[in-house]
């Protein structure tokens, strides 16, 4: 017996991409995979209207919508997404996480899978070649750096993946879920596979994400991985201070001792509105959308 995918994608007013990236998908499952998937849309409250037909994607067998109430961002939407499958499918199902605006290449899906069947675990997509601007991919490096010299942790994935049920209630028992979900994965998964596939450009329209909503996701899985930050953030206060009494040094102390601060204070904030949030969502089950 064949287990069962699940696609899982969060969306803000990204409908045109969506279908487009559905009908690749649909394709996908259709002439390689050769079996249908459920789709889990996780609708952070779009202000756009949408007219989606299930009927249009033969590989779809069942449908739902998940509809936020309000704006929550693309990590808390996936969180909700995955807290929903969990409550409502069986162990054997397998979950992939994809983007909704086409940089996540659909192609990339086999792959996850083929990894899957060789390793038996969980499996994320490493990030290639990117093609945003250079502002980003220079904050992207700095934000890698930080968070191997923070936690000598390598995170340069997203959530493109492959997550196995039992894996799932592993990181719905982390209320960190809420704040994040790659570094989430990294700290309660204790083997994850890797692939590598390049990012491709959005399929149309520009990115909703700007410095400042960059700069906050980066808070939020420095939060999640702050237990470790704390920890390293000890040992090098403690070698600035001993070695390095310097107005540079007390910099490089003082921007830690913030960071930690921060870290806490915005996991306080996170983890324990995901339940109060979870339950609030409307449920969506027809083969036509619209509204």
């Amino acid at each position: 017996m064949k287990a069962k995918f699940i696609i899982l994608t969060p969306v803000y007013n990204d409908w045109k991409n969506l279908h487009k990236l559905m009908s690749k998908i649909n394709k996908l499952f259709l002439y390689k995979i050769k079996q249908k998937f459920d789709l889990i849309i996780v609708d952070d409250c779009s202000l756009e209207k949408i007219n989606f037909k299930r009927s249009q994607f033969k590989s779809i067998k069942n449908f739902k919508i998940l509809r936020n109430y309000n704006n929550l961002g693309s990590q808390r939407a996936i969180a909700i997404g995955i807290k929903y499958i969990k409550t409502k499918y069986k162990k054997d199902s397998r979950v992939v996480v994809i983007d909704s605006d086409g940089q996540d290449n659909p192609l990339g899906i086999l792959k996850l899978i083929h990894k899957f069947e060789k390793s038996n675990s969980s499996v994320v997509a490493k990030r290639g070649q990117r093609k945003e601007a250079l502002w980003f991919k220079m904050f992207y490096e700095t934000y890698c750096f930080l968070i191997y010299f923070l936690t000598l942790k390598k995170i340069r994935y997203g959530n493109f993946s492959l997550i196995k049920f039992s894996d799932l209630e592993k990181i719905l028992e982390d209320g960190n879920l809420w704040s994040a979900f790659p570094p989430t994965l990294s700290i309660n998964l204790s083997k994850i596979s890797t692939i590598t596939i390049d990012r491709d450009k959005r399929y149309s329209g520009n990115s909703k994400m700007n410095f400042f909503g960059l700069f906050y996701h980066a808070l939020r899985v420095f939060s999640v991985l702050r237990f470790r930050v704390l920890i390293f953030s000890l040992i090098y206060i403690s070698i600035f201070y001993l070695f390095f009494q310097n107005s540079y040094a007390m910099i490089c102390i003082l921007f830690l001792i913030l960071l930690n601060i921060s870290n806490f204070i915005l996991s306080l904030f996170n983890t324990k509105n995901f339940t109060k949030n979870f339950k609030k969502i409307r449920v969506n089950n027809f083969s036509t959308f619209q509204y």
